[in-house]
């Protein structure tokens, strides 16, 4: 009767066991599937995004940008034919300086939404030439790159540039800074940049900081590409960031 009694407790234990363990495997699994469908809806927008800004890009250069053109055009025309003394002469020059800047703007906003030597060139150029509007006298910008001679998967070409992008606007924006360093290097593991100023710095424990648009843009695009994000700032003492991106696997 005992040894029965044993037979059932120990029958009962294995049955429990085997629930639980039945329970934690399901329970894991759906945790995964939930994971996969937040980070695939997450690369639907970020590829959305995308799409956008390609589409505003090429509107605003096949649209605008010709519209302002032959603006420009017509004004120039108009003002060989005025007389250099008189007050009209000098209305079309000043319509001819905010026309020109117009014009300029718009090309540099379409830049930004789409450059063309990230489509033609690949990652090293766009930046390269995203930095070469920054450089000057109030912030002198330095970049070496080593190991990016190859195209890379347009995907991580896109995300780190956008990265790049949200990170030295942030440095513009709000650092103060007179100095900004930016590196970027391939190996055999993988991808590592990082971006570093003399601005002001701040707090990133500050919600407001380190749950901005921006910064979550930053961590979603590193997030997709399997990455790591490390931000280091202080109040005083400027602020380094790493982006470490391995290669892909397969």
């Amino acid at each position: 009767m005992r040894q029965r009694g044993l037979l059932l407790l120990g029958s009962i234990l294995i049955l429990t066991t085997v629930a639980v363990l039945i329970y934690v495997i399901q329970n894991k699994r759906k945790i995964q599937s939930e994971a996969r469908l937040q980070q695939q809806a997450t690369l639907e927008v970020l590829e959305a995004e995308e799409r956008e800004r390609r589409r505003i890009a090429a509107d605003l250069h096949d649209g605008v940008g010709q519209l302002l053109s032959a603006a420009l055009l017509n004004l120039n025309q108009t003002r060989s034919l005025t007389d250099e003394s008189s007050e009209a002469r000098k209305l079309l020059e000043r319509s001819l300086a905010i026309v020109g800047e117009s014009y300029d703007e718009m090309r540099s906003l379409s830049h930004q939404m789409m450059p063309n030597a990230l489509l033609k060139s690949g990652l090293a150029s766009s930046v390269k030439e995203f930095l070469s509007k920054i450089d000057g006298e109030k912030m002198k910008v330095g970049l070496d790159v080593v190991g990016l001679n190859e195209r890379l998967d347009p995907q991580i070409e896109t995300s780190l540039y956008r990265v790049i992008q949200e990170a030295v606007t942030n440095v513009v924006k709000h650092a103060e800074a007179t100095r900004l360093s930016i590196q970027m290097f391939r190996d055999e593991e993988g991808i590592t940049a990082t971006i570093e100023d003399n601005g002001k710095g701040f707090d990133p424990t500050q919600k407001e900081l380190s749950e901005g648009v921006g910064m979550k843009n930053i961590f979603s695009r590193i997030n997709l590409l399997g990455g790591h994000l490390e931000v280091d700032s202080a109040p005083g003492r400027g602020t380094f960031i790493l982006v470490q991106i391995p290669n892909k696997k397969g």
